[in-house]
């Protein structure tokens, strides 16, 4: 053959050519086949960052819709949290994941290449778990009330913790494929194809990017929205300010709440619109904040544009590598009013007198849940010894009394009541407790709670015993006294008649045959026991009135005005008088004593008559209870200092021989009034005449003996 020996099988152009075409496409099948291994390689590199770099926007996310459904703001929370797990799952075994949020477009990825990627995303799973049992423990909070310093500060603790995994886990992944990369490289076949197949790469990683980058800038457009959407709709009030305590960001909610434009607290200090006295505690915390990524809670005063006080509750965190604070704040002025009310009325109920005690009837024994300090001084028992436990301890063994019964029953029926029971201290000691008891509703009416109010009464039970047991002597005393007054006058009267019998008979039969001295001794010695007859019969008249028991009847007031002015016709007649009266009522009472009180009171009118005469004029004005009377004359008159004397037994205010009587009429109309239970008074001028008045109250059936000392 090396000498131009002709090959065995000479191949033709055609045959040449169709080798040169096999040979061609062998090549381009090749290089096909490590094209796409690449770019799938590539491809599933681009992918995987993507998800994995994506978590860390994911998990931030999740926050800000965490506290958008904390305000009743609805959200995707629970997609977010599935789509967060989803993903994990497929970093970590491989599988389908979602590439677009808002589309569900999906793309395999393989399974995470190393142990220590693996091993990482189990750790995000399971902080993942906690970060979501967190949220929803804030959830089912009462929204009106602060979540505690702790639970927030453990929520952010976990954030930082996904995102420092999320950041570890996207690095780990970019070495693996920039590892992926340079193994390409290094294969000997990519050097005779890299020229070729650059472009194709090149451009296939551009569009990959370009599609990578706009679905971030979509989400984090997205998550933009939510956020001022969050913002904007929240009722408490948001701000990021910078590290020197300015504001820099702030929700609409502060011009509401405190009437500032949002332009006139922006690049302003926080301290500026504090309470001056609240000022060096908040420069404080946001010390405190400068410090590190956790969250302080503090209450603080911040001045209204008009001037007015807004406490304020303060959440805040930092980011010290952001060079940014975050807080929300709440306007907490209600719950700081019921705060000092309760405090004031704490302070008062612990100030106050009376034991107070409280007991929770849900439970069947009703124990004690609350005693002021009233009680242990009136009681000796301390708090510790009384809560839990039921207030029948007071009264031990003493048990049957008819103030526990009327208790009781109040109890059963949830009803208020009051009672006087006998307790008993600490010491033993024996105490009056005057007991009121009030049922305490929930706002569904329901039976809660009672309350009792305890008041020593010890001291008025023994002067009320005292009282009754003088009482009792003095009624005595009096009735022994009226028997003695009767007695002692109906034995007087007759040997006092005797006297006056034989001394009218010495002055007719020896007046004018004995010497001018002997008559007027004769004369005095018949006035003297004349008076003293007259005086006796006032006197058991009074005794009378104060002893009898006389049953009331409808008396017709007119009736016994006719009466008197016939038993008085004739002293009418003899000064010249005139006796008017208005229209008088029916009245109860007993008829011999209303006809006493009128003559007594019209007959002095008759008897201190002046210089002009008699007009007596008799009235009558109805009251609530009764009637009031009054009798008006033109007389003398009586003195001002002589007004409260009249009423008195044996007063006189003239000499006999200036005006008869014995000083005991008054005091009889005085004691008939005041058994009607009601009073007598009188109204004078001197020279111009007097009004007496007096009041009978005539709601019980009968008049029984008066009481006076």
């Amino acid at each position: 053959m090396m000498n131009g020996s002709k090959i065995p099988f000479p191949l033709t152009i055609g045959q040449r050519l169709l080798a040169m075409v096999v040979i061609f496409m062998l090549a381009l099948g090749a290089i096909l086949i490590f094209t796409h291994t690449a770019v799938k390689t590539l491809d599933f590199d681009v992918v995987v960052l993507d998800v994995a770099g994506r978590q860390r926007m994911m998990i931030q996310r999740h926050l800000n819709e965490m506290m958008l459904a904390y305000h009743g703001i609805q959200t995707d929370l629970q997609r977010t949290q599935r789509v967060l797990l989803h993903s994990v799952d497929a970093l970590q075994n491989g599988g389908d994941v979602i590439v677009n949020l808002y589309t569900d477009e999906r793309h395999l990825i393989p399974a995470a290449p190393t142990a220590r990627i693996r091993e990482l995303l189990e750790q995000q799973r399971v902080l993942l778990e906690q970060f979501f049992a967190r949220t929803k423990a804030l959830l089912v909070q009462d929204p009106d009330h602060f979540p505690s310093s702790e639970s927030f500060s453990l929520l952010n603790q976990l954030q930082h913790e996904l995102q420092r995994n999320a950041d570890t886990v996207f690095k780990l992944f970019s070495v693996h494929s920039r590892q992926n990369i340079a193994n390409l490289l290094r294969s000997e076949p990519a050097i005779g194809f890299l020229v070729i197949i650059l472009s194709v790469i090149l451009a296939l990683q551009v569009v990959s990017t370009s599609r990578r980058l706009e679905r971030e800038i979509e989400q984090r457009k997205k998550a933009e929205d939510e956020r001022n959407r969050f913002f904007a709709l929240s009722p408490d009030l948001f701000c990021i300010a910078g590290l020197d305590g300015r504001f820099t960001v702030l929700n609409p909610a502060w011009e509401h709440d405190l009437g500032y434009s949002l332009a006139e607290l922006q690049g302003h200090a926080i301290t500026a619109f504090v309470h001056l006295e609240d000022r060096a505690a908040l420069t404080a915390e946001l010390d405190r904040l400068k410090q590190g990524p956790h969250t302080v809670q503090f209450e603080n005063r911040f001045l209204g544009k008009d001037g007015s006080v807004n406490w304020l509750l303060w959440k805040a965190t930092a980011s010290p590598e952001d060079h940014v604070l975050y807080a929300t704040a709440r306007n907490i002025n209600e719950r700081k009013s019921y705060e000092e009310e309760l405090a004031l009325r704490d302070r008062s109920i612990n100030s106050a007198t009376n034991g107070i005690v409280i007991a929770d009837a849900r439970q069947s024994d009703m124990p004690t849940v609350y005693c002021n300090a009233a009680f242990e001084k009136i009681t000796g028992y301390a708090p510790e010894e009384v809560l839990g436990k039921n207030c029948r301890f007071l009264y031990r063994t003493d048990r049957e009394q008819p103030g526990l019964d009327v208790i009781r029953q109040a109890v059963r029926q949830g009803t208020e009541a009051r009672a006087e029971i006998r307790n008993y201290r600490k010491d033993g000691s024996l105490f009056w407790n005057g007991l009121y008891i009030a049922p305490v509703n929930d706002q569904q009416g329901r039976l809660t709670h009672f309350i009792g109010i305890q008041t020593d009464i010890t001291q008025q039970k023994q002067q009320e015993a005292e009282l009754a047991h003088k009482t009792r002597e003095l009624a005595q005393s009096n009735a022994e006294l009226q028997q003695f007054a009767y007695v002692a006058s109906h034995d007087l009267q007759e040997p006092l008649r005797m006297v006056a019998s034989y001394t009218q008979l010495l002055g007719k039969r020896y007046q004018g045959k004995l010497d001018k001295d002997a008559d007027e001794f004769i004369g005095y010695a018949v006035d003297g026991a004349t008076r003293m007859q007259r005086l006796i019969r006032d006197l058991l008249e009074y005794s009378r009135v104060g002893s009898e028991n006389k049953s009331l009847e409808k008396t017709d007031s007119e009736i016994v005005f006719r009466q008197v002015l016939n038993n008085l016709s004739a002293s009418i007649r003899e000064r010249h008088a005139k006796v008017t009266h208005d229209p008088l009522p029916i009245v109860h009472a007993n008829p011999t004593h209303l006809t006493q009180l009128l003559q007594n009171l019209i007959g002095n009118a008759l008897k201190f008559q002046g210089d002009a005469p008699a007009r007596i004029h008799v009235g009558a004005k109805a009251l609530p209870k009764g009637w009031e009377f009054s009798v008006r004359d033109n007389g003398v008159g009586i003195p001002d200092d002589q007004l409260d004397r009249i009423f008195s037994i044996f007063q006189r205010l003239h000499g006999s021989s200036d005006y008869p009587g014995t000083g005991v009429g008054l005091a009889i109309c005085k004691r008939i009034v005041e058994k009607y239970g009601g009073t007598i008074r009188v109204e004078s001028t001197l020279g111009k005449g007097s009004i007496f008045y007096f009041t009978l109250t005539t709601h019980r059936e009968t008049v029984g003996p008066a009481i006076n000392g």
